[in-house]
């Protein structure tokens, strides 16, 4: 099939459509003004008096309000007809400080010193660890199991190596685990036998 016939009609319409929209927008509109009535079947009226027109006078220029509270420029808001209106600053209101070129450096709050790791911290951060490991491998056993009766092998076989995996970690972290216990336990030993020593 020849490619030109499948994109010159909707290539046309894209065209057609964004002409009759430039069209719509830039086109200048009707203008506006009162309706023409049919004046044949009007009977003349005499003409009312002319209304006096007071003369125009050149707009006043306002002058800014100083604000007493800071020194800082007031807000302006733009009016109709393109002329502004000075707000002053209220006593409520937050001046902002200027930029400095070069402001000094901040100052920080202080580090609080890390607290000693002890091998009894270790072995309760841990444990937690494998507990957490420990809920993990149950809900993975759950899904493989699931998977394996939806009838999804694939589903079942990832969650079988991931589940091989969190196994052999898990075995890993208890050996740690039992390791650290045995390591608080001797730190345990070593802080009450120099607490009775003196």
């Amino acid at each position: 099939m020849n490619n030109r016939v499948r994109f010159v009609p909707p290539l046309a319409a894209v065209l057609l459509l964004g002409a009759a929209l430039a069209l719509r927008f830039f086109w200048p509109g009707p203008a506006e003004g009162p309706p023409v009535k049919d004046v044949s079947h009007v009977v003349a009226a005499p003409t009312p008096a002319p209304v006096p027109v007071p003369p125009v006078s050149a707009p006043v220029k306002a002058e800014p309000v100083k604000a007493e509270v800071a020194k800082a420029e007031p807000h302006v808001e733009m009016m109709e007809g393109g002329r502004a209106t000075v707000v002053p600053i209220g006593p409520g209101d937050v001046v902002p400080e200027p930029e400095v070129a070069n402001p000094p450096p901040q100052q920080n709050d202080p580090i609080e010193p890390e607290k000693p790791q002890t091998a009894a911290w270790r072995h309760g951060k841990l444990v937690r660890i494998t507990e957490l490991l420990g809920r993990d491998l149950e809900r993975l056993e759950k899904e493989r199991k699931d998977a394996e009766s939806r009838g999804d092998a694939a589903e079942a076989k990832r969650l079988e190596v991931q589940l091989a995996r969190h196994r052999e970690r898990l075995g890993r972290l208890r050996e740690e685990t039992a390791e650290l216990a045995e390591a608080a336990l001797q730190e345990e030993r070593g802080a009450v036998s120099t607490a009775r020593s003196p």
